[in-house]
């Protein structure tokens, strides 16, 4: 019965017992990573997506993704066996992998928030400019608290009352949100940089809404081609009228029979050739 308290000498170069836990490999597993916060509110996340798509997401760039856990080698090696070089953390973290894997949450290093350019409007190159005159009615400073003034409003019980009194139905107010969440992001930009993102903003605006194929008053007037210099418009000389209001309302009214016998006649001998 000595079998049941003895046995065989274990081999010179023995792996360690299965059993025990590796503190070098917990130590160097990587820590879970905490779940990234979800917002309730549709604008709010979406202004926090565009905020991680600008400035290089919410993961750091810098972190080199570790080897997967390996587990323990329960089959016994000899010392004179070089180690394997991914079951050991001193390994790992001595020398960086040769291949990284690549991940979606992975990004390249992204410029200074201070440097970023605003977002540029998807919006073809030959359609980017509007009219002479247009272009130089685009506004080049916006107020934040206006706006948010805006999108406030239409969120509330008597902006959604209104959208229904006026058309019906009630309204989505993206867009106000949209211009609250730009003048949030691009305030702190200075000098021609801000005026440039600003006139960018409203011009894709403008495009979208009056842009080629989109019905606006041009189909009807005439646009002008250039702007007037200041001071040139309503020049012309106004006669005050020197009679009473009755004596020039008698004289309208004859005015327009007088209008409509010569349109009734210039008809009728159009008619009759």
């Amino acid at each position: 019965m000595g079998w049941l308290w003895s046995s065989g000498s274990a081999p010179k170069g023995s792996a360690p017992d299965a059993s025990t836990p590796n503190t070098e490999n917990q130590a160097a597993l990587p820590k879970a990573r905490a779940p990234e916060p979800t917002y309730s509110d549709p604008e709010i996340a979406k202004f926090m997506a565009e905020i991680q798509a600008e400035f290089g997401g919410t993961s750091n760039p810098t972190t080199t993704p570790t080897a997967p856990p390996v587990k323990a080698n329960t089959s016994p090696t000899t010392s004179s066996q070089p180690p394997p070089q991914s079951s050991s953390s001193w390994w790992s973290t001595s020398s960086p992998p040769q291949t990284q894997p690549t991940s979606s949450h992975s990004h390249s290093p992204s410029p200074s928030p201070s440097t970023t350019p605003p977002h540029t409007p998807s919006i073809p190159d030959k359609l980017v400019r509007l009219d002479p005159v247009s272009e130089s009615l685009l506004p080049t400073t916006m107020s934040c608290r206006q706006a948010f003034d805006h999108a406030f409003h239409c969120n509330s019980l008597g902006g959604q009352w209104t959208a229904v009194y006026r058309s019906g139905t009630m309204r989505s107010c993206s867009e106000q949100w949209d211009d609250f969440w730009f003048c949030m992001r691009t305030r702190a930009y200075t000098g021609t940089v801000k005026e440039e993102a600003i006139k960018d903003f409203y011009r894709e605006k403008e495009l979208k809404k009056y842009g080629p194929g989109m019905p606006n008053s041009t189909d009807i007037w005439e646009p002008r081609t250039e702007k007037l210099p200041p001071g040139s418009a309503f020049q012309g000389r106004y006669e005050k009228p020197d009679i009473s209001d009755e004596e020039w309302r008698r004289q309208e009214i004859e005015r327009r029979r007088m209008i409509q016998r010569m349109l009734k006649e210039e008809e009728e001998r159009t008619t009759s050739s």
